[in-house]
């Protein structure tokens, strides 16, 4: 009897960790390099805070407000794909590598004959955890 009930503690701390696993928030500070059009590069100061649900499937910024909230683009990939975008003159790749606390941000906005080119690097702390709204943006900023 006493194993048994050893069993269900298990089974329910192994659960509250992966629980507690898909909420995610996040505190990213690096640099990111700017270009806009054919002008020199420069190099920027670059920060953001998210906050992402693994398990709804949504990440969102800052205080986390229902127009700072997107759909995760791949939240089972490694590292996470936040968005994935490639439409209407915007490229965009936010991923978060869990195991290094690195968010990578690449970015190209068209419009008209100018190109912006976005590329950031920040590592990151664990900050508090903002609960997206939960209806996410259908797509991923």
């Amino acid at each position: 009897m006493k194993l048994v009930a050893l069993a269900v503690a298990l089974v329910s701390i192994g659960s509250t960790s992966t629980f507690a696993a898909d909420k995610i928030g996040e505190r990213c500070a690096g640099t990111e390099t700017v270009q806009a059009g054919t002008q020199l590069p420069q190099t920027l100061a670059y920060s953001l805070d998210f906050s992402a649900d693994l398990a709804n499937k949504s990440y969102c910024y800052d205080k986390c407000l229902r127009e700072q909230t997107y759909a995760i683009s791949d939240a089972a990939s490694n590292p996470i794909k936040l968005a994935d975008l490639d439409q209407g003159g915007q490229t965009r790749r936010l991923t978060f590598d869990r195991n290094r606390s690195v968010l990578t941000d690449y970015q190209v906005i068209t419009a008209g004959l100018i190109k912006v080119v976005r590329n950031a690097s920040a590592t990151c702390q664990a900050a508090k955890f903002h609960q997206p709204p939960t209806e996410a943006k259908a797509k991923a900023e």
